[in-house]
């Protein structure tokens, strides 16, 4: 509650009257003219008669009016007067009429607008009172006819005991905070407003008739429009540095932490990253917190919120960074044959590895994400190498796979820690440029040696027959880009040929085992290009050797009647093909009395041996 304007009833004062105390002559005309006021009215006055002109007129001596009688007269009166006052005072000695007729008058306007005379004592005597003037009202309750203490009590009744709510919030960077001050003090100050009120339009000085007759109106006004006052209060609130120190504190270890922005995840379908955003960190600023409340407090204000201060943490990897600097950094794919199961097991591999995140410092295994290639992996038989030679076996072509993700991630630029070349250059990649594995002793490793996150994004297309291996990071500086290039520097013819004897195949039937290949010494180049494609450097990377190769073909031997027929293996040709012909039994002439046959001493001829196939040196199976 604020005070009301005091400034509203002096504006409405009257000019001031003079109203200074008549001389005592103007008493004693008043007396006269009142007196003679009282004097009978005249009678009509009977017309003058016609006087009769004398020719001769005798002129008497003038004479002098008598003195006494006027004299007389007067002090009678005198006389008679003195004689009704002191009736009069002696009757009512506190009422003496004598004094009053020289007491001093006052104009003054009644509540009704009318102007009167009143004596100024009587005036005085009727503002001098110890009660509130009719009319006054402080905080709603009209005081008039109280006395102060009356008048106070019954203000301090309506007055509410807590006229204000403290409703203090802290905005903590976002979160609101609700401190709980209880040492709340509410002081009123109606005690003074009770003075003040009481001692408005009190005359200051009896003897100043102007002042008191300017009061004495003041006070005639009330009677019809009120004068009103207000109390105010203040609020003393205790402890507030405790309560506010208290309460953030608790936050000052948790805001204090900074943390950048981290990828989470990779949506392999919009090849967009999953970011985790980043978090500032605040050093929370307590005392300015405490100011800030104490000042809201010290301008009158109990509610609000109010911004605690403090220093903020910047991150230094935001996710707008990771959105603008992080991408597609290199990428590779590779044309794959027709073949349902080859594909089959390409499908199966890229499906274990997309997605796959690597943290900084982490190194990618392909044999730890692809697994053991089995039928429970879901894998199937295709081609592989093994032994120098083309078999069947569980994951064949799933080498293709780690050759395009090794071509990947030299485009990306990342450090290589273990690749193999095959034992003779693939067809879908240029040579140098390939990636052998085989399970468990052949891996293919490489490591993320960069400041951030990558993701392995990698599929067939069935569309195209394609195998594609894309790695999303940090873009290289610059907007430059690299392509991978391999190129033979020597080569050595392939070696001869070599037959191996099969003894499950017929005669006159052939598998080729192995084709014919040179000997191959391959270099690897990081070819890097600027943002228009402009080539910078051609970088040296490595060399790759190809061992030479001649063909191996097995020869079926087996004959028709299931024997095992001769092979040359110098030249492949089935010596003894067809089975030798059986040689014609003589039937013996009977005689009549056969002999007694003896035992029979023939030794039986023994089959041909089966040739045996040479041995190969065992090598690592791959595909």
């Amino acid at each position: 509650m604020k005070k009301s304007n005091e400034q509203s009833h002096k504006s409405n004062l009257p000019a001031r009257r003079n109203t200074s105390a008549p001389a005592l002559s103007e008493y004693i005309d008043l007396t006269e003219k009142n007196t003679s006021a009282e004097k009978k009215p005249k009678t009509a006055e009977r017309p003058a008669e016609p006087r009769v002109r004398n020719t001769v007129q005798h002129t008497a001596p003038a004479k002098k009016k008598p003195v006494v009688p006027i004299i007389a007269a007067v002090a009678g009166v005198i006389v008679v007067a003195g004689v009704v006052l002191g009736v009069l005072y002696f009757k009512n000695p506190q009422d003496n009429p004598l004094e009053k007729a020289f007491e001093a008058q006052i104009d003054v306007v009644m509540a009704d607008g009318t102007t009167q005379t009143m004596n100024a004592n009587a005036a005085y005597a009727e503002l001098a009172t110890d009660k509130f003037y009719a009319g006054t009202v402080i905080d709603g309750v009209d005081v008039g006819g109280m006395t102060k203490q009356e008048a106070y009590d019954a203000v301090m009744k309506v007055l509410p005991e807590n006229p204000v709510t403290v409703d203090v919030k802290l905005d903590l960077v976002g979160k609101v905070l609700k401190p709980d001050f209880k040492d709340i003090t509410i002081e009123y100050n109606t005690a003074d407003v009770i003075e003040e009120a009481f001692a408005k339009y009190r005359p200051s000085d009896k003897s100043d008739l102007s002042n008191l007759a300017e009061c004495y109106n003041e006070v005639q006004k009330l009677k019809t429009e009120n004068m009103t006052f207000e109390s105010t209060y203040t609020v003393k609130i205790g402890d507030v540095h405790n309560v506010v120190s208290n309460l953030l504190s608790i936050y000052v270890e948790e805001y204090a932490v900074v943390k950048d922005a981290t990828i989470t995840d990779f949506d392999t379908e919009t090849c967009e990253f999953v970011v985790d955003k980043e978090k500032k960190g605040y050093d929370i600023n307590i005392e300015g917190a405490v100011q800030a409340v104490e000042a809201l407090f010290g301008s009158g204000k109990y509610s609000g919120t109010v911004t605690v201060p403090t220093v903020v943490k910047e991150p230094a990897v935001t996710e707008e960074m990771i959105r603008e600097n992080f991408g597609l950094v290199g990428s590779e794919w590779t044309v794959t044959d027709g073949n349902d199961n080859r594909n089959a097991n390409i499908t199966q591999a890229c499906n274990n590895i997309n997605g796959t995140i690597l943290e900084p410092g982490e190194v990618f295994s392909f044999n730890g994400v692809v697994g053991q290639r089995t039928a429970d992996n879901g894998f199937t038989t295709a081609t592989v190498i093994a032994g120098g030679e083309y078999k069947q076996d569980f994951g064949g072509g799933i080498c293709q796979v780690s050759t395009t993700l090794y071509n990947a991630a030299l485009k990306t630029n990342l450090k290589i820690v273990e690749r193999h070349s095959h034992a003779w250059p693939s067809d879908y990649i240029a040579p140098g440029l390939d990636a052998t594995v085989d399970w468990p002793s052949l891996d293919f490793k490489f490591e993320n040696d960069t400041e951030f996150q990558i993701v392995i994004v990698t599929w067939w297309d069935p569309s195209d027959s394609t195998c594609n291996a894309q790695i999303y990071g940090q873009k290289l500086p610059d907007g430059q880009t690299i392509e991978t290039r391999g190129e033979i520097v020597s080569a050595t013819p392939a070696g001869d040929t070599e037959y191996i004897a099969d003894p499950d195949m017929d005669v006159g039937q052939t598998r080729t085992l192995r084709n014919a290949h040179q000997g191959i010494t391959a270099y690897a180049y990081k070819v890097w290009s600027d943002a228009e494609g402009n080539e910078i450097s051609k970088d040296f990377y490595n060399s790759s050797y190809y061992g030479s190769y001649g063909a191996r073909i097995a020869v079926g031997v087996r004959r028709s009647d299931g024997s095992i027929a001769t092979l040359d293996y110098s030249t492949g040709e089935v010596i003894d093909p067809e089975p030798p012909t059986p040689t014609p039994t003589v039937t013996p002439t009977p005689n009549p009395d056969p002999p007694t046959p003896g035992p029979d001493t023939t030794t039986p001829t023994p089959d041909p041996p089966t040739p045996e196939t040479p041995e190969t040196p065992e090598t690592p199976q791959t595909t």
